[in-house]
Order: C-alpha cells, then structure tokens, then sequence
C-alpha cells in the first residue's frame, strides 16, 4: 500500500514534548552519526526543532526531547540507538486482518495536551486521555478510525478486545508491595513493562488487588513503566509520602503519563487531587 507524502508523528514513541535546540547537542549528534550510518538521512530541521527524516514514501517526523531526558538521567547512549532502531523499524502498517491485531490490542493512558489527531481516544480525567494501541516487540502503533474501517469492528469491539487483553496478561503479572509502617505500597511485576496503565483499566484488577488492598483502591503512574497502588484507608498516608517520587519519575522519564492520584472503583477511573511539577 502506498502512502505518498506520509508523515508519521514519531513524537509518540520518541516523546510527546518539544525538541531543544539540537546544535552542540551530544544527543543530537550521536543520532545523526548512528541514523546516517542505518542508510538514513536527516532531510531537515524545523523552526520547532523537530527533526524530519524520509524512509520510502513516508516522513518521520521525530522529537529527541524524551531521549535526551533518559539519557541526561543515566548517561546511557542505548536510549539514542532504541530510538534508532524504532526508526529504522518503524512500519505504518498493522495487520491487515483484525484476527492476526486483536490479541495485541490495548488501552493505554496518554497526558490530555497531545494533539489525537485522527486517533481513537477519550478523555479520562482533566489531564489524562486513553488511547487504543497496537503493542508488539515494544513497538506502540495507535488506532485510527482507518483501522476499525479496514478491521470491519466497531469502537465497542475494540474496547472490549482490548480489556479482555489486559486481564490476561495481568493474570501472567505479579502485585507485589512494601510495608511501611503496617500499611502496603504496591507495585505492578510483569513482563509488560510499557503496559502498566492497561493493567490498571483490566476488569480482573478488582479481584486481583482485593485481598491486599481493598477496593476502591488509588494508584499513581507518573510514567508508563512505574506505577503505586495503595489501599483507600491509606489514602491520606501515602498521598502525603510519595508525591517527591512521582514528580521525579515524571520529570526524568522520557514517557510521562500524569501525576494525577487516581481512584479506581465500579464507577470508572476519577481524580483525588495532583503532584504540582516546578521545572
């Protein structure tokens, strides 16, 4: 399928923020040295400072901002070589047939200040939109209504397919926890790194968290990989100790999702109160 003058907002997998300034740049020069040496070229430069890159009949459109976060934070050069190689990867394409997508559809939790565009998505909370992907080697593709047209399904479908998804791989994943002080702090254990926000919306969370944490129960995910559960009797505990945690986590990651306290119970996902960021 051809797709003349595409152009692919990477700004999704590479960071949702604008880029700065790429010159005297390590960052920026250590992804042009490794994307030239791909066979790839970097065509030009905004005035945003949003890098384009052709590869075939599409244009990549892509934001280091994220990458050079990660790797100001642990000055590992695998963060500029991941984006690398999702670029030289990266396919617009997802499956044809709806059979060989659905058992790698999920819903994920996305900051509300990113322009959809023509993504199926929905608001959450006052600063947190959920979207619907498609999740394989690491590789996020979002859902498009072109998608559902061309899967022949419906938006329901997609929901639903995408909720029987998480709780199957929530029951594959662990909720461990500390104690501190007689009260427990839990953590999502699984495989699925990059998908703990879709843990969080499974139907089988209630039960899963139930024994431990009671339920309703809050939970905080400051970012994609990193996420706090703790019980409602415990809310004004915790709420109290962990807010330095998730605005440093939301800070330095380069996936921010929200510092929202969120409440998760039969009557959906609500807000109780947010970690204010100073840059």
């Amino acid at each position: 399928m051809k797709h003349s003058n595409y152009i692919i907002i990477l700004t999704i997998l590479s960071g949702l923020f604008g880029c700065q300034n790429p010159k005297e740049d390590f960052v920026f020069d250590e992804f042009k040295t490794q994307i030239e040496r791909e066979g790839m070229k970097i065509d030009s430069v905004d005035k945003t400072e949003l890098i384009y890159i052709s590869k075939g009949e599409i244009t990549l459109q892509v934001s280091l901002d994220n990458v050079r976060r990660n790797y100001e934070r642990d000055k590992d050069t695998t963060h500029i070589s991941d984006l690398v190689k999702t670029l030289v990867d990266y396919s617009i394409d997802i499956p044809e047939n709806w059979n060989d997508a659905k058992e790698n559809i999920f819903i994920s939790l996305y900051p509300n200040d990113f322009d959809f565009k023509d993504f199926i998505n929905a608001k959450v909370t006052d600063k947190t939109n959920k979207v619907y992907l498609h999740s394989e080697n690491d590789r996020f593709t979002w859902i498009s209504g072109a998608a559902l047209e061309k899967w022949n399904i419906s938006e329901s479908d997609l929901e639903n397919q995408a909720l029987k998804n998480a709780d199957r791989i929530l029951e594959e994943s662990q909720i461990k926890f500390d104690t501190i002080e007689n009260r427990k702090l839990g953590m999502i254990e699984s495989e699925y790194t990059n998908l703990k926000s879709a843990l969080l919306l499974a139907p089988s969370m209630k039960e899963k968290v139930k024994a431990d944490f009671g339920y309703p129960f809050y939970a905080v995910i400051p970012v994609r990989d990193f996420c706090y559960i703790f019980s409602e009797e415990d809310f004004k505990f915790f709420s109290k100790r962990i807010g330095p945690v998730v605005v440093d986590e939301f800070k330095k990651s380069g996936y921010p999702i929200t510092t929202e306290i969120l409440k998760f119970s039969d009557d959906g996902i609500k807000q109780f109160g947010f970690y204010k960021v100073i840059e």
